[in-house]
């Protein structure tokens, strides 16, 4: 999915199948319009991911829409988060999303912050 926002080709979001089935779990029965993605400054690395649900749409957002979810992200954050790939990982207990961004320099030790 290739969208053009001010003479930029931007790559997209991509999810796989995994976590399509997470997300449309946890969007049932709500009043939701899809996902928000956004990142905010955390940890040793710089930042962290953000995915929660939303519900309504913001005038700086750009929207992807990928297997009928729409994907909201700020305009402000779109350089950070434009062609990352969101997986669901479910092994044991740990259950999480995980996102990957050929952009990110590096990672913290733990994995749970990035930069770019």
């Amino acid at each position: 999915m290739i969208i053009k926002k001010k003479k930029k080709k931007l790559k997209g979001i991509k999810i796989t199948e995994q976590a399509v089935k997470k997300i449309n779990n946890l969007m049932k029965n709500k009043k939701n319009i899809g996902i928000r993605l956004s990142i905010i400054k955390s940890g040793c690395a710089g930042f962290k991911y953000l995915i929660s649900l939303n519900k309504k749409k913001k005038e700086s957002d750009i929207v992807f829409f990928y297997k009928n979810i729409n994907i909201f992200i700020i305009d402000k954050y779109i350089n950070f988060l434009d062609g990352t790939k969101i997986d669901f990982i479910d092994d044991g207990i740990n259950k999480n999303f995980k996102f990957t961004n050929s952009r990110t320099q590096y990672k913290c030790g733990c994995g749970e912050s990035f930069n770019i």
